[in-house]
């Protein structure tokens, strides 16, 4: 048994795409909280999703930032260039 257990978070309303990243993000983030192995699986996922998604990449990208933030992963979001490049709001 695990010393260290994190406890699920609920998944908020979102699009069937995001809504596999989400489940996916947290399942690698309960492994390896902010650690390189947490990152290469995001990198991967985000690759994905780009594949899958080109033509609303940055709009994807930048929602799954948010996720990364909303599990802790980090503490602002760097979000890539478009109409609301910069970072999450503090």
């Amino acid at each position: 048994m695990s010393a260290h257990v994190t406890a699920p978070v609920a998944r908020p309303d979102m699009e069937p795409a995001l809504a596999i990243v989400w489940e996916r993000l947290q399942q690698q983030f309960a492994l390896h909280q902010r650690s390189a192995p947490f990152w290469s699986a995001y990198q991967g996922l985000q690759q994905d999703l780009v594949r899958q998604h080109p033509h609303d990449h940055v709009r994807l990208c930048n929602a799954m930032a948010g996720l990364a933030e909303r599990l802790g992963a980090v503490e602002h979001a760097q979000l890539l260039a478009g109409r609301h490049a910069g970072s999450t709001p503090r």
